[in-house]
């Protein structure tokens, strides 16, 4: 029985919180495991990646908006950690960049990498721990985890890791025009979701396309590891810039015209879409169970992790398949009106 007084949300918070910063970073082996011994880089990553999928979350459940919007809220966080805090987009120095710090890097921004990392941050910091979270503990769906005093807490929180890893922690300074280039892309992607994610996605085709969860397992593989192929790879694959970024689209639009599929009649794609994120972690464990092999020490029992924990969560689908998010809970809550007795993409069953 939960302690009195003690927030009723509280292990699904701290779910998310971890989640995201533990997938992005350690499981990607971004930070293996072996540098979360340390307490103070753990803490600065939590606390940029925490605040950063629940102010995400947060905004969407508040808007009423659904996967769409989450997906572009995503894609602004990923411009806020890798353009505002750590200038990653920006520094031709920085140590993950490789071949990237030249490779497209055009008026001193690092254009490649920057498309990469704010997809990549987009799908797996701040998607894949909602979707998780959500799948674990159904009745959160559609429900602030927060209250508005904790959510604009949320906010001041990701806003103050920002300005001090930026000011303290990376070295880089990149200029004025630059860091407002960054903070006009962020404003855009934030009011694109408020305002138009739930219509341009329903733009979208949605022809009949396979229904098996095999197909939507490794087409999240396949679209995670061409993303590290198509932008890592970069002058190797690519040879030209833009080359690179056509085949990035490509890939892009490939998976958002699948994924756009399983939107018509969600409760039916709940499989689809747990494979899909499935297939796009299972990537991950793949290659943390190659970094092992390499000698990163920690990798391999992360992995291991990641597929108990996989394997526990498909084995609650034939008990009891949680009602999926509705990809726009706004024209559901209008429909709401007009049925009183009918449920939202939101609710839980």
């Amino acid at each position: 029985m939960a302690a009195s007084g003690a927030h009723p949300n509280r292990r699904p918070l701290l779910a998310l919180i971890l989640l995201s910063p533990v997938i992005a970073e350690m499981l990607s082996g971004s930070t293996p495991p072996i540098e979360w011994l340390n307490p103070i880089g753990v803490l600065f990553l939590i606390w940029l990646y925490g605040a950063g999928v629940l102010v995400m979350r947060e905004t969407a459940v508040r808007w009423k908006t659904g996967w769409p919007s989450i997906l572009l809220l995503g894609a602004a966080y990923g411009i806020i950690e890798e353009g505002l805090a750590v200038k990653s987009f920006f520094d031709p120095n920085w140590m993950d960049l490789g071949s990237l710090g030249w490779y497209g890097r055009w008026i001193d921004v690092n254009w490649i990498w920057a498309v990469w990392l704010t997809i990549f941050h987009a799908v797996i910091s701040i998607s894949v721990p909602i979707f998780l979270t959500e799948w674990i503990w159904p009745r959160i769906r559609g429900q602030p985890l927060t209250t508005r005093r904790g959510y604009v807490t949320a906010i001041v929180l990701l806003a103050a890791a920002t300005v001090t890893i930026n000011v303290l922690l990376t070295p880089y300074r990149p200029s004025a025009w630059h860091l407002l280039g960054a903070l006009a892309a962020i404003i855009f992607l934030v009011w694109a979701a408020w305002r138009y994610a739930d219509r341009l996605w329903a733009m979208l085709p949605a022809k009949k396309l396979p229904r098996s969860p095999r197909i939507y397992a490794l087409a999240g593989f396949a679209f995670l590891m061409g993303s590290f192929l198509v932008y890592g790879g970069g002058p190797a694959l690519g040879v030209y810039p833009i080359v690179t970024v056509l085949e990035g689209a490509g890939l892009l639009v490939g998976v958002m015209l699948l994924i756009r599929r399983t939107s018509g009649e969600p409760a039916r794609w709940t499989r689809q879409r747990f494979a899909f994120v499935a297939g796009c972690v299972g990537f991950l464990i793949v290659l943390a169970a190659f970094l092992e092999v390499a000698g990163w020490r920690g990798m391999g029992v992360v992995a291991a992790l990641f597929v108990y924990l996989f394997v526990r969560l498909y084995r609650r689908i034939p008990i009891g398949s949680p009602t999926p998010v509705n990809d726009n809970p706004r024209a559901s809550q209008a429909a709401h009106l007009e049925a009183p007795n009918a449920q939202t993409g939101w609710e839980s069953p």
